[in-house]
């Protein structure tokens, strides 16, 4: 069936070169013989290619569903007759008065048979019949000319030596051909393999992320639970510190569980973005508010700017956008091991009415990365796996900032620091307060 399939859109993309090429045969053959008979057959073969066309056409048609013929004897008749009316041009070439008229033939025969091994080799019944016939004509012609000049002159016979010689090559061409076809359905084969190996891996890989997010958000929130109940109960500032270090942990965990999984949805195309009311402040308040404690571990200083003009109120995914500053924040308070790190908001009027440009940054003082790095994290976006510069969290990032039709740009220099900055164009819901934060 696919080899059906095969055979018939090559006839049916051959249409117009096959057609074009007996155009100008025929005109060639009229210039040569002086007669008329060339344009009439011309006249038949137009009819013959459309309806050769049609028939493969709509043979490929009922085999793409599913429906081959039960039997190829009529398409096998249909191929030799329009072959040998095809091969009738080489018969007034072969015997024009014009002496390389026989040359022309072979050239025309030779034509026909390279059509045939173009697009009939895929079904061997077809094949045979098409490149059979002309070769029956390659062969036949200097025979029938050596017996109508009374079998006398040998020389006659001399083209059917040269004949046999092309079908010599021929034969490999076709078997190269054939080869080819093979490699190509096997290579085609394999293809189809990995894809299937690929969708499996992914679809094992979904199902180890999602058990293990279960497995583990219950002893998690277990944890956080018990960190709740420890601050309440806790009198001593050093105790109350040690147990905000262990909730930003149990933060930082939960985090980690939601970059895994939200990079399967990613992958998947199954993350949806939930636009709703929102105060930016409030959100950055409460992101810079978990790395306290961590900053003050490191000696940092933790700054917090938030400019007079912010909005209060605007339509964001606060849950992504809080999980796109938090990494940021945590690859800049982990990467940085002196001075501080900078957290701020500004806003600016935007080109769409009643929409503000909020551009959220986090500046530190760390290491900082070349150029050449900055260009793999957003040209690529493939990550370091070494330990040193950004992880998962940031790949995360640039795709979520898409997706939620913003962008993330960076600056950074080697021993210089960082600048990752998010900007989202948000409809503003209510008046920009005057208050600096």
């Amino acid at each position: 069936m696919r080899g059906l399939i095969a055979v018939g859109q090559a006839r049916a993309a051959n249409f117009l070169v096959r057609g074009a090429a007996c155009v100008v045969s025929a005109l060639v053959a009229t210039s040569i013989t002086g007669a008329t008979s060339a344009l009439y057959w011309l006249l038949g073969f137009a009819v013959v290619i459309v309806a050769d066309r049609e028939i493969f056409r709509r043979l490929a048609e009922r085999c793409a569903a599913g429906q081959p013929p039960r039997s190829l004897h009529v398409l096998v008749a249909w191929t030799v007759f329009q072959s040998a009316y095809g091969n009738i041009l080489a018969v007034l070439l072969w015997f024009s008065p014009y002496v390389p008229g026989e040359t022309l033939a072979v050239i025309y025969l030779c034509g026909g048979l390279a059509n045939a091994a173009a697009t009939l080799r895929y079904s061997s019944p077809l094949a045979i019949a098409g490149a059979g016939c002309t070769v029956v004509f390659l062969l036949g012609l200097p025979i029938a000319e050596y017996f109508l000049n009374g079998a006398a002159n040998v020389l006659d016979l001399v083209p059917l030596i040269g004949g046999l010689l092309l079908l010599a090559f021929g034969v490999n061409l076709w078997r190269s051909l054939l080869a080819s076809d093979v490699a190509q359905a096997q290579a085609e084969a394999a293809v189809l393999r990995e894809r299937q190996a690929a969708a499996a891996a992914a679809a094992a890989k979904s199902d180890m992320i999602k058990r293990m997010n279960d497995e583990l958000r219950t002893p998690m929130a277990a944890l956080a639970g018990a960190a709740e109940h420890l601050r309440r109960a806790a009198t001593s500032p050093q105790a109350r510190a040690h147990i905000a270090t262990l909730a930003q942990a149990g933060e930082v965990l939960k985090l980690v569980l939601d970059d895994l999984s939200d990079l399967d949805r990613l992958e998947n195309g199954k993350l949806p973005i939930e636009p709703g009311p929102c105060d930016p402040r409030d959100l950055l308040r409460s992101v810079v508010a978990a790395f306290r404690v961590a900053a003050q571990d490191k000696h940092l200083e933790l700054f917090l700017d938030i400019a007079p003009d912010a909005p209060g109120s605007v339509s964001i995914d606060a849950r992504r956008v809080r999980q796109v500053m938090f990494n940021l924040l945590a690859n800049a308070v982990r990467y940085t091991t002196h001075g501080g790190v900078r957290v701020s908001l500004h806003a600016q009027r935007s080109e769409r009415e009643h929409h503000a440009r909020l551009t959220f940054s986090v500046a530190d003082t760390g290491a900082g990365m070349s150029r050449s790095k900055l260009a793999i994290l957003f040209g690529r976006e493939r990550v370091t796996a070494r330990g040193e510069g950004p992880g998962l969290g940031l790949s995360i990032c640039l795709r979520l900032a898409r997706l939620m039709g913003g962008q993330l740009h960076a600056k950074s220099e080697l021993g210089e620091g960082s600048v990752f900055s998010l900007l989202l164009d948000a409809p503003v819901l209510a008046a920009a307060p005057r208050n600096a934060a």
